[in-house]
């Protein structure tokens, strides 16, 4: 459904990454599921370009609140860092995370961090066994950090030219967690890693993809998956997928 919310605040975090926080009904944040997105305007409601929105994965809920975190790549993300009064949301969309195991693993590539931090969060606070990877290419452009340390999730950085953490790849260690279910979020390349990697190892691994997408709810079919059960929309069927089934190019 589309609502028009209440900005709470839409500010700069680190580097090129802006938090973005909206007021919302109690109903709403009970419909929330772990794991999903939602299509932003980012525009101002005074403007009519660009049309299309923008797909975020749903950060972080706290009371009546939904936070929002996005890093600008072009003009879209660049004129959403502006909108501060009012702005037009659908949510919640897409598939989630289901919480049927007891030790989970979550592998999240720069702002990919943006898709699984919420769910890390509350499968910690029900008494699961949470590690977080949180790989980055300089310390600079961690900013998803501060929020790991306040909810107290237990969690380890990797960044690539090591000004921060462990220096290398944030898939560099996964065979110390074949014990886990894993649940990954970020660049392509590193999800194909991590999917070769499960299904060597035989892990129960969930990717949560990123798709350029035009509708969110299934109409347009522009953000369509390629996998062994034929194309599938990222925005219906997903954006969580079985890594088993994933093909990737």
């Amino acid at each position: 459904m589309e609502f028009v919310f209440r900005i709470v605040e839409n500010k700069r975090v680190t580097g090129k990454d802006y938090l973005l926080t909206v007021e919302v009904d109690k109903n709403i944040v009970e419909k929330i599921k772990p794991g999903q997105f939602a299509m932003v305007q980012v525009r101002d409601k005074r403007q009519l370009d660009p049309l299309l929105r923008r797909p975020l994965g749903i950060f972080n809920v706290e009371r009546n609140e939904v936070s929002f975190l996005y890093r600008v790549y072009g003009r879209g993300t660049e004129l959403l860092t502006e909108v501060k009064e009012e702005i037009s949301i659908l949510l919640p969309l897409g598939n989630y995370f289901e919480d049927d195991s007891e030790k989970y693993l979550f592998i999240a590539g720069g702002i990919g961090i943006g898709g699984l931090f919420y769910t890390a969060r509350l499968f910690s606070e029900k008494g699961r066994e949470v590690k977080f990877l949180y790989g980055e290419r300089n310390r600079e452009n961690l900013s998803g950090l501060e929020f790991l340390k306040k909810y107290n999730i237990d969690f380890e950085v990797y960044t690539e030219d090591g000004s921060y953490g462990k220096k290398g790849l944030v898939t560099a260690d996964l065979e110390r967690y074949r014990d886990y279910k894993w649940l990954a979020c970020g660049p392509t390349p590193m999800l194909k890693a991590i999917k070769e990697l499960a299904e060597k190892l035989d892990v129960n691994c969930l990717l949560s993809l990123d798709r350029r997408m035009a509708c969110g709810v299934g109409a347009c079919l522009g953000c369509t998956v390629k996998t062994t059960k034929g194309y599938q929309r990222c925005c219906v069927e997903g954006p969580i997928f079985n890594s088993k089934i994933v093909l990737f190019d």
